[in-house]
């Protein structure tokens, strides 16, 4: 399915949790306001996030190694996969998988056995 389209949260589970596992800590305030995901879809990706204090964007091409920079400013190599209509991005501490169900975009990220689920809705 394609994943052009601009996605606003609708849900999030374990964020703090996967955040801590991460060794993050965030202000309570962080996790308030709108989260809205842009996602461009051609030869190359473009995913940016919108986020209340902060605008985070990535670019890569599926099969070919990327230099990616996490939320955190830290840049590192890696090649996005595309694997059974889900996005396949390995980050230097944890695993960000990303795919399109219906009109949502469900992401889910994994470290140190903590998960975290978010899921967007696309809007009009």
């Amino acid at each position: 399915m394609a994943f052009t389209g601009k996605y606003v949260l609708e849900s999030c589970e374990n964020y703090e949790e996967f955040l801590e596992a991460l060794g993050i800590t965030m202000p309570k305030e962080h996790g308030t306001g709108e989260v809205i995901t842009e996602i461009h879809q051609n030869d190359e990706f473009r995913v940016t996030k919108h986020m209340k204090d902060k605008t985070w964007c990535i670019k890569f091409h599926i099969g070919k190694e990327a230099e990616l920079e996490t939320a955190g400013g830290m840049k590192f190599k890696t090649t996005v996969t595309l694997d059974g209509g889900k996005l396949k991005i390995q980050f230097p501490n944890y695993l960000y998988t990303a795919e399109v169900v219906s009109d949502k975009l469900v992401e889910v990220q994994t470290v140190a056995g903590v998960t975290a689920k978010m899921i967007s809705k696309k809007t009009k």
